[in-house]
């Protein structure tokens, strides 16, 4: 096994599998799932009433994986949570530290996500010989719960290499990601690519759009703001730049701070791109932490603090709709010294059984910690945290006592039930289906507005045994609850193009599928 650090940049496919459930003869591609839609924006929605859009935050867990290593004098980042084929987690995470390359990635695994152990896996040098849990290998980036990757044997790209990133490096694709403990042969089972990697560039997704890998960083160019870009590549070897995101008139209102983004991490679920944006407020009290001016039009500030919000692309990352980005989906914590003051996500969620597990970087103090402005001499440590919360429950569209109604836009039957991820514990929620038609109406023939449910003649769009009152009421508390109706099946339905009419009281309503 070569001793000295070797660098391998890592981008990978991964998917949400419930624990426990994953064993050695399984295929790598878990079985594709129809998507579901939530309710992150109004594409899907015809009309509605009443309803408050309402973000759902995570639970908290605190720190799981801290730095206690002679080499994490720092602290560390969370780069990837997975779950290998022994059904142990394994995490990459990011080391900092004195005396120990800015860009070297060490190894842990845990048997429940919450205790973790950093086994000494004797692959690379590191401060006092190879007695330690450093891999040969950067960062590895998870391209979405489900992915678009077909071939089983491109499931994983590596770039191998003996110096620093961009020199003698060569790019392969692999079938899983090595099992560093056990496997002395893990390099025999890689294919070159022909091609040599990109500085500093990673894969966050496929965009099926427009036939390109995508990876969502920060601009290269600051000023007015720092703003996030979409960097694209067809061929893993030439790429494109555009920044995307970035604040706009509706930011930064109150006039001590500065809003901007930082990052950003983005994953292909459900037929989306979701991204989890860093948002970052700058402190324009701190005129000492403003520096590189340039060109008069904008400075960078470098005291703040930063969580996460959550946003949406319909179009591969070119456009974002930050209907629900304007408050913190992840929010820092208050004082100077919280564990939280600034949160960062880098890993997509690990799907544990109906929850989904966000492991982020939280730092205990404010950006730009270099500039030594705790005056106590303080530097603040990056740790590993974790947050929960149900699966796919971002966002809810959410009635109160007064009943409220949803139909959405056109939509094909595409399977032989209709799920509901859903919150009816303390209410109900009824579901009804229609198929556009043309009524007559006071001796006029016409197609009567698509979202009348009935009108004072009688006449509906709605189709007998599919009416709102012929649902059995959803009084449950479910992730994918099973809509049934008292005398039809949604099986007779199945490739006709419909609408729901769905109707909502004291509950909450985060999505939708046919399956």
């Amino acid at each position: 096994m070569q001793k000295s650090m070797t660098l391998v940049l890592l981008w990978a496919i991964t998917w949400g599998t419930p624990a426990g459930l994953v064993r050695a003869e399984e295929n790598i591609s878990p079985p594709a799932e129809p998507h579901w839609e939530l309710f992150l924006d109004d594409y899907i929605i015809e009309r509605s009433t009443g309803f408050q859009r309402v973000l759902h935050h995570p639970t908290p867990k605190g720190v799981v994986l801290p730095p206690d290593l002679p080499w994490e004098t720092q602290g560390l980042s969370i780069l990837h949570v997975g779950r290998r084929r022994d059904g142990r987690l394994e995490c990459y995470y990011r080391v900092h530290g004195v005396n120990i390359p800015g860009d070297t990635t060490a190894y842990a695994v845990s048997e429940d996500g919450i205790h973790w152990e950093k086994p000494m896996l004797g692959l690379v040098e590191g401060p006092g010989g190879t007695d330690n849990n450093l891999l040969p290998c950067g960062a590895p980036f998870a391209l979405g719960q489900f992915g678009n990757i077909t071939d089983p044997e491109k499931q994983f790209q590596l770039a191998l290499g003996d110096k620093p990133l961009g020199h003698k490096m060569e790019v392969y694709f692999a079938r899983e990601l090595p099992d560093w403990e056990n496997d002395p042969n893990w390099r025999d089972k890689l294919v070159a690519a022909g091609v040599k990697p990109s500085y500093k560039l990673g894969l966050h997704f496929w965009d099926d759009q427009h036939d390109e890998w995508v990876f969502m960083r920060q601009s290269p160019n600051h000023p007015p703001a720092r703003c996030v870009a979409r960097w694209a590549t067809k061929d893993l070897q030439n790429w494109t730049v555009r920044p995307v995101f970035y604040p706009d008139a509706h930011d930064g209102t109150d006039p001590r701070f500065f809003d901007e983004i930082y990052g950003m991490h983005a994953m292909h679920t459900e037929g989306v791109i979701l991204g989890f944006a860093e948002w970052y407020i700058g402190d324009q009290t701190r005129p000492d932490m403003a520096v590189l001016e340039q060109e008069m039009i904008g400075r960078v500030h470098m005291k703040g603090t930063m969580d996460v919000r959550v946003s949406v692309s319909r179009d591969g990352g070119f456009t974002w709709d930050r209907t629900v980005s304007r408050e913190p989906w992840i929010a820092n914590g208050a004082e100077q010294d919280s564990y939280d003051r600034l949160v960062r996500l880098h890993a997509s969620p690990l799907r544990v059984g109906d929850e989904d597990w966000f492991y982020c970087t939280v730092i205990n103090g404010d950006h730009g910690s270099a500039f030594d402005y705790y005056k106590d001499g303080r530097h603040p440590q990056h740790s590993g945290a974790l947050y929960v919360q149900k699966h796919n429950r971002y966002v809810s569209l959410t009635a109160g006592n007064t009943a409220q109604f949803l139909i959405t836009k056109p939509l094909e039957v595409t399977g032989k039930t209709l799920e509901l991820n859903v919150d009816a514990g303390r209410g109900e929620v009824l579901v009804g289906i229609g198929i556009d038609k043309t009524i007559t109406i006071f001796n006029t023939a016409g197609l009567l507005p698509n979202f009348m449910v009935r009108d004072r003649q009688g006449n509906t769009h709605l189709e007998e045994g599919f009416k709102i009152k012929q649902c059995k009421p959803i009084q449950v508390d479910s992730i994918e609850h099973t809509v049934q109706w008292k005398e039809a099946n949604l099986e007779s339905l199945l490739g006709k193009t419909v609408r729901l009419y769905i109707m909502v009281q004291d509950a909450d309503l985060y999505g939708f599928r046919f399956k």
